[in-house]
């Protein structure tokens, strides 16, 4: 097979040190539930459902849809898919999806009449977990009115009421607003078991919190940026050792020498000052290579950055390689990784785009071939 022009690495050790470091972070008794929504957070969907089927430390696998729990099925994945946040209310999907026992989160009365038809049809049962908006405004029951909500389950008898959870909206830069919604949850918790409601998990911590707060613990976490080895900030770097698993590639396809005063992409955005080697590489905009990235980004040649010259296209790029004498036709490009003591990180593609480290590695495209080193 011939060796794509574009491609990313995933160094499954990394992912699989990176589910080791927050074992020991919450040790043996809580679930540790990996987050492999979105294409794995750009990482690979299957490659990364692998890893995580294959470790030990990994209780659960959680994904977005109901799309992705079904794919994971076909997969062959054996353990237990958590769906976070959305599922077409089909019933033909849902049974296949109950009868392979994914378990399913619950903010909507309609979802719980139809999950519970159709379990109670197969003659199953179906475990859910309860979302509770504490204050990051998006899907989820609102604290003030769940114990109604619960109320209005009793008839469902083929529903197990197994978890309740949250989310945080800003855990890992405002400590305030973070045991505000910690307060709420727990106070939530204390006035259902006032009411004899017991609900065995609850869990609430994602990658920062789970550093940064240990009451945010409770029965387990659900753990996606840091799965990949990537930081949300330098505060949690101080406080976690991870390694990014993400290595992104492209091949030189062209070198062309341009004099002084020569116009580069689409609108001229940049002029050669002096003579210039300028390198073409088949990666734009289509590959997720932003084009906020142009004239900004860099990238690593035979271990020397090189800088971005012109406008990012839709499908190529174009580097200044001056440095770069002994370049030639088909040298590999670093667009994120090292080489010697040259590193280009995802954080270095955010700060170009202005953007964060899960936009960057998120859109990459999922076309570009993953390889598991």
């Amino acid at each position: 097979m011939n060796k794509p022009l574009t491609w990313l690495e995933i160094n499954k050790s990394a992912i699989n040190y990176n589910i080791s470091q927050f074992r020991k972070l919450i040790g043996p008794d809580k679930l540790l539930m990996s987050v492999i929504k979105s294409n794995a957070y750009g990482h690979g969907f299957f490659e990364v459902a692998q890893i995580c089927d294959k470790n030990k430390d990994v209780d659960r696998i959680c994904v977005v849809s109901l799309e992705e729990a079904l794919k994971l099925i076909d997969f062959k994945i054996k353990k237990p898919i958590f769906v976070l946040s959305f599922y077409e209310l089909d019933r033909n999907l849902l049974k296949k999806a109950i009868k392979n026992k994914v378990i399913f989160a619950l903010y909507d009365l309609q979802q719980a009449q139809i999950l519970n038809d159709i379990a109670k049809h197969l003659n199953k049962t179906v475990k859910i977990h309860l979302e509770i908006d504490t204050g990051a405004s998006r899907t989820g029951i609102m604290p003030q009115d769940t114990l109604s909500f619960i109320e209005k389950l009793k008839p469902y008898q083929n529903l197990i009421l197994e978890g309740i959870w949250s989310h945080f909206a800003s855990s890992e830069d405002n400590p305030q607003y973070t045991y505000y919604q910690l307060k709420k949850f727990k106070n939530l918790i204390k006035q259902l078991e006032s009411q004899k409601i017991h609900i065995p998990l609850k869990h609430f911590a994602c990658t920062a919190s789970s550093v940064l707060y240990k009451e945010s613990l409770l029965n387990g976490i659900r753990l996606g940026i840091g799965l990949y080895g990537l930081y949300d900030n330098e505060k949690i770097a101080q406080r976690i050792n991870l390694k990014p698993a993400l290595f992104w590639y492209t091949t030189i396809l062209q070198i062309k020498d341009l004099p002084p005063k020569t116009k580069i992409g689409y609108g001229g955005t940049y002029t050669t000052k002096k003579k210039t080697n300028l390198a073409i590489i088949p990666v734009g905009y289509w590959d997720g290579y932003d084009r906020l990235f142009s004239n900004r980004a860099q990238v690593i040649i035979k271990g020397k950055k090189c800088p971005i010259r012109g406008r990012i296209c839709m499908n190529l790029s174009m580097v200044d390689i001056t440095k770069v004498p002994n370049a030639k036709v088909g040298d590999k490009v670093i667009l994120i990784g090292k080489s010697k003591n040259q590193i280009i990180s995802a954080n270095d593609l955010a700060s170009w785009a202005n953007t964060i480290n899960y936009e960057i590695v998120t859109r990459i495209n999922p076309w570009l071939p993953r390889i598991l080193t």
